[in-house]
């Protein structure tokens, strides 16, 4: 999708006279810039279901942190990478639901490398994996990161989209080089897809929730 078709996405969002433009695509980038707003949070008006429906545009719904809730537009998907945007600018590359690259943010993540197949065929075993993650400021390249995920089973998780039976995976990450550790979690249904996730990316960036509000077309 050329810059001339994001722009006149962008424009039929902010003019659109049911949607308040204060509620989609928040600056997240002056999210991260107010520590009060990133460790404290603020006040959030939710994001209606009919502002949700009025977009034709596969979406989904982010939290960075305590931050505000903002929704954003798929913009292009090659293979499994899916560009995500808000319309501030801010980017998201999301591949078989990682988030694997961003842009906008305080810390930026360049690169994540990591097994593709993580996911699949993941049953009462864990999956021990080893990723590298590439940052730009402060500069950093492939720091490595050991991950443990364990299947958790199914369960009833209420979407936008509806109630729907997921499978929870959950990702213990850990560098114990600068004792960085966090857990994700992944809600994923019977074809791989994931609906839900909270992730954190970076040491320096509080944890990112998404919900898939509408689902990208093959």
């Amino acid at each position: 999708m050329n810059k001339k078709i994001i722009y006149l996405i962008s424009l039929t969002l902010i003019s659109c006279s049911t949607i308040d433009s204060s509620k989609i695509a928040p600056g997240y980038s002056e999210a991260f810039s107010s520590i009060s707003n990133a460790v404290f949070g603020h006040k959030d008006t939710a994001i209606s279901d009919e502002v949700i429906l009025s977009i034709p545009y596969a979406s989904l719904l982010m939290t960075i942190g305590k931050g505000p809730q903002g929704l954003l537009i798929l913009e292009s998907k090659v293979d499994a990478n899916e560009s995500w945007v808000s319309s501030d600018g801010a980017l998201f590359i999301i591949n078989n639901g990682r988030i694997v690259k961003t842009n906008g943010l305080q810390n930026n993540l360049t690169q994540l490398i990591y097994r593709k197949d993580s996911f699949q065929e993941l049953g009462k075993k864990n999956k021990y994996l080893t990723s590298y993650y590439s940052y730009d400021v402060p500069f950093l390249r492939d720091l490595q990161v050991e991950s443990t995920l364990v299947m958790k089973g199914k369960v009833t998780v209420q979407l936008r989209s509806g109630e729907k039976k997921l499978n929870l995976i959950e990702e213990q990450i850990t560098n114990k080089k600068i004792r960085w550790s966090a857990l994700n979690k992944y809600w994923i249904d019977e074809n791989g897809f994931v609906w839900k996730s909270e992730q954190t990316i970076s040491p320096k960036l509080p944890k990112i929730y998404i919900e898939v509000t509408k689902k990208p077309s093959k």
